[in-house]
């Protein structure tokens, strides 16, 4: 085996990996700057995009988040005049999506014969799948290009280069958002990577984001019983392993699905009174060794919940301390991350008694175990709204002199003598 086909997809092709949360905002921004430099006279290029990523880690559900959040961001003022009558059309940023291993190229295009003056010629017709009013605006995006037909990939790479489709070309409001699974041994894919596609498009790769995950979740209104699971077990959310079995697999797009059944469980009975369904339903989505941990959860209550930490720790101590005891660190550092996972993605308001149950329990956790919570913080962006929750979090627990001492102290004093 060559050492090109050991390399990961993204390494092969020698590009960044990005969370899906910052793809999306580094697209809906170039989108929305190159708008504002046509309107300054600026004859700006647009810029199609290659989001490759694992299977069910949100790459379409970013595109309908781009295309909605910029009708906002373009047309909100505008749309709401018409809602109050000022106006009479309602403008949007539109958005078409194309599944290219379903479709072929005559999906597209087809000649037309027609009759001039008794002589036959061709008139090509174009489908809805093409864009045709010239003051619309959207992203035609192209769903999993590397699994369409090799003539269906020859008419796409036109669009994704061009912008048109044979003679015809697209509204110039419309951009390209091309999205395709790794080329690894994990997915049948059959690329054409010449040199000119590789130059003509800007190419990212995404990896699994919890914290991401959960921020949608959360905005989505996930059942919390979801939430909370991968709160406590963020790395339950991707089962890479079971995937490369060629298994049912967890993944975000499927711990979505299993939130809805949860919520009609809900409202028809009652969690507690579906256990079985549940487990079926779970076992079909994550596979059975998931859904036998996520009813666990549900269930039992054995794993320590972060949240118990957060608003009840006398709650939970004797566990922490009995691993502590016990010399299982690892178990302690699975606790820690769940326990930053919660915090970055819920920020839960605190109080004096929040305040004093996380001094406690950093307190409690080995120095190395304790140091998880600075350097997990520490790779949040500065400006983000994660690093302000932890960083306000941090300055209030400073207050407290015996987390200034046995926890900050003594974090910075281990620090300095691994550095001497």
């Amino acid at each position: 085996m060559s050492t090109q086909k050991e390399l990961k997809y993204f390494e092969r092709l020698n590009i960044g990996v990005l969370s899906i949360e910052k793809i999306k905002t580094l697209i809906k921004n170039d989108i929305k700057n190159t708008i504002f430099a046509w309107k300054e006279g600026y004859n700006v290029d647009k810029q199609c995009f290659h989001i490759i990523g694992p299977a069910g880690v949100g790459k379409t559900e970013i595109c309908k988040q781009i295309a909605d959040e910029l009708t906002e961001e373009l047309f909100g003022s505008w749309n709401k005049r018409v809602e109050s009558g000022d106006e009479k059309i309602e403008k949007n940023f539109d958005m078409i999506m194309v599944k290219a291993p379903v479709l072929s190229r005559d999906d597209f295009i087809i000649p037309f014969p027609v009759l001039d003056n008794g002589n036959t010629s061709f008139k090509m017709l174009y489908s809805d799948f093409v864009p045709k009013d010239k003051d619309s605006v959207g992203i035609f995006v192209i769903d999993e290009f590397s699994r369409g037909d090799h003539s269906l990939q020859q008419l796409l790479w036109q669009v994704q280069n061009e912008y048109k489709v044979h003679l015809y070309d697209f509204p110039e409001g419309w951009f390209v958002i091309s999205i395709d699974n790794p080329d690894d041994s994990e997915y049948q894919t059959d690329s054409m990577e010449d040199a000119a596609g590789l130059r003509r498009m800007l190419h990212i790769y995404t990896e699994v984001s919890t914290p991401d995950f959960l921020k949608y979740a959360i905005d989505k209104k996930f059942h919390p019983t979801v939430i909370e699971f991968i709160q406590t077990h963020p790395d339950y959310l991707y089962d890479f392993d079971s995937q490369k079995q060629g298994a049912v697999y967890a993944n975000p797009a499927s711990y979505e699905k299993l939130s809805h059944h949860m919520w009609k469980f809900q409202i028809s009975g009652g969690i507690e009174n579906h256990y079985s369904d549940i487990d079926i339903f779970a076992s079909g989505l994550l596979n059975v060794n998931k859904a036998r941990l996520f009813l666990e959860f549900i269930k039992e209550g054995k794993d320590i919940n972060p949240k118990d930490i957060f608003f009840k720790y006398k709650l939970v101590r004797p566990q922490i301390q009995m691993f502590k005891t016990e010399g299982d660190n690892a178990s302690l550092s699975k606790i820690m991350n769940s326990f930053v996972t919660y915090l970055v993605s819920s920020k839960p308001e605190f109080t004096d008694k929040e305040q004093a149950n996380v001094a406690l329990f950093l307190i409690d956790m080995p120095l190395d175990c304790a140091a998880i919570f600075v350097t997990s913080i520490d790779t949040f962006d500065r400006k983000s709204d994660e690093f302000k929750y932890a960083t306000t979090l941090h300055v209030s627990l400073m207050k407290n002199p015996k987390y200034k001492e046995m926890f900050y102290e003594a974090i910075v004093s281990c620090g300095k003598d691994a550095n001497t």
